[in-house]
């Protein structure tokens, strides 16, 4: 196959020329037009052979290298080339089957994680990729669910933090935690972050003075703030969450070691999803696993060992089981 300068113009010739619903198009119409482009492109004159011109054709249509895939028809009778689709353009549509159906996932991809209330923008550019992109009704099948909904509350912010994270933009929200009274936060956005299906902003709160985390689902209103953006030497991303389970990061807590027994089948679970990166096997036995963990005791970390229900079964430290031990008697209380 043909990869050449000539090649290309030959390919977008043809293109072009078929495109032309005005007129009709045999092989010497599409060499004379193809000649004359190459003239013109590289000041040369060149002489196409029909084996040439044919052969590109033939590549256009169905060559996996190219992936064009157009769709050239030849009127017998008439002896002359078209499109069969109208809408067909090789230099909007460069792209491979493969391409259209790994770019579907990706949408899909997409549509599932930006929902339906904000990224307006996107949501066009999405639309109009779709309407692009030739696909089957097969296709039209959506392979990936998740366990969050479109429609969360928290995810109609997420664009507006992201962009002053980007541009290291102080900002102001109104923040609504349950229980209490509404307030205005003016915050420097560092990271989002989500756990357990919902989405958190870590921040440096400017009247604190100090780092805290805000849940997006009780923002009640976004604005951008005049102040300066504050940003802190001592915060580290990968160093934030480095010892907790979650998002609670409370600085007066000590790392502590953590033994947890685990039973059964809950085993596998442990091993390909740890808890935490720290963890490690400390002994097997014969129906149960005790791992180790290294973190500082905080409310995620309670509520993930209760999820566990009997299969799971806290050792050390004698404080966190005593914590443990007092949830489960407030549950039982209920019952």
């Amino acid at each position: 196959m043909a990869t050449n300068k000539h090649a290309i113009v030959r390919y977008r010739t043809i293109d072009r020329c078929l495109k032309d619903r005005d007129r009709s198009w045999t092989w010497q119409d599409l060499r004379d037009a193809c000649e004359a482009a190459i003239e013109e492109t590289t000041g040369r004159h060149a002489v196409i052979s029909e084996r040439t011109l044919k052969y590109d054709i033939a590549a256009m249509r169905s060559n996996d290298i190219l992936g064009y895939y157009a769709p050239i028809r030849y009127d017998r009778k008439e002896k002359t080339y078209y499109y069969s689709d109208l809408k067909y353009s090789l230099t909007e549509t460069p792209i491979t089957k493969k391409d259209k159906r790994d770019l579907n996932s990706a949408l899909q991809l997409l549509q599932q994680f930006i929902g339906q209330s904000h990224l307006m923008g996107l949501q066009t550019i999405l639309t109009k990729l779709h309407n692009s992109i030739d696909r089957y009704d097969s296709e039209n099948t959506k392979f990936i669910q998740f366990d969050h909904p479109l429609e969360s509350k928290d995810q109609r912010w997420l664009y507006g933090l992201y962009q002053a994270i980007l541009q290291k933009q102080c900002v102001n929200i109104v923040y609504h935690p349950f229980g209490k009274s509404r307030s205005t936060r003016r915050v420097s956005p560092y990271l989002l972050k989500e756990y357990k299906r919902r989405w958190y902003l870590i921040s440096f709160d400017h009247l604190k003075k100090a780092i805290r985390v805000y849940a997006l689902d009780r923002i009640e209103d976004l604005s951008p703030s005049l102040d300066q953006y504050h940003l802190d030497d001592e915060f580290h991303v990968e160093d934030y969450f480095r010892d907790i389970v979650g998002v609670s990061l409370l600085r007066d807590k000590e790392v502590v070691k953590i033994h947890i027994q685990v039973f059964g089948r809950q085993v596998d679970y442990f091993l390909t999803q740890p808890l935490h990166a720290s963890q490690r096997i400390i002994e097997r036995k014969d129906n149960s696993t005790i791992f180790e963990i290294r973190v500082r005791i905080n409310i995620e970390l309670i509520r993930e060992l209760l999820s566990y229900g009997a299969s799971v079964r806290v050792i050390s430290p004698d404080l966190l089981v005593s914590q443990i031990r007092e949830e489960l008697v407030k549950q039982l209380n209920h019952y």
